[in-house]
């Protein structure tokens, strides 16, 4: 084969590769913007990718919060992938967290009030009911002793799923719940005292639900 030839082959090829990779790159950016809609002021925000164990630093800047219907951009990662992790922290010490939101598909993410009504009445008259038992992941260094998890239509948490046990750092526990009702508000507490809520989750289509 010519010189030139073989030349212009391998310069084809390598144009080609630059091209194909294009795409995957920007698709594994997952940057997107966040709007407050809770009618509560957001004080901490952390962001990140749904394979990591750590949640990294605030977003919000020192002494700045994101107040109701305010926005933030939020810079992910170039090579951090789409599936994003949120833990929102507001005013009054409530904190909840958003797991595995396809950020290049939804650009715009919304942070809006959780409701602690209605959900599962509605969910029975569209026939939703099911298994919400699911299995307790402790992505954390430290062991939760405390869980709570009740009907999204119930006014207090109830009793304390772990009883006198705990979960393990890293660990995991299988979580037995009355068949029937989806929808549940969970709170999971660490041994520091440390506490973490989640709203309106659906556990009939969730195996497992991980804590970090």
């Amino acid at each position: 084969m010519p010189r030139s030839t073989h030349l212009l082959l391998s310069l084809a090829t390598f144009a080609g590769l630059a091209l194909s990779g294009l795409p995957a790159q920007a698709q594994e950016d997952g940057s997107f913007n966040l709007t407050n809609r809770s009618n509560r002021v957001i004080e901490r925000l952390f962001a990140s990718p749904n394979d990591t164990n750590e949640w990294g630093d605030n977003r919000i800047g020192n002494g700045q919060t994101i107040a109701n219907g305010a926005s933030l951009a939020v810079r992910m990662p170039a090579s951090g992938g789409c599936r994003t992790d949120l833990r929102i922290a507001f005013a009054g010490g409530i904190v909840e967290e958003r797991r595995d939101i396809d950020t290049c598909a939804d650009r715009d993410v919304v942070i809006g009030t959780p409701a602690r009504t209605g959900a599962t009445r509605a969910a029975r008259e569209n026939g939703q009911a099911g298994d919400p038992s699911f299995t307790l992941v402790n992505q954390a260094a430290r062991p939760i002793r405390e869980l709570f998890a009740s009907p999204t239509t119930e006014d207090n948490w109830g009793e304390d799923r772990l009883g006198r046990d705990t979960v393990r750092a890293r660990g995991r526990r299988d979580i037995r719940l009355p068949g029937g009702i989806c929808q549940y508000d969970l709170r999971v507490v660490w041994d520091d005292g440390r506490a973490e809520e989640r709203r309106d989750v659906n556990l009939c289509e969730t195996r497992e639900l991980s804590f970090k």
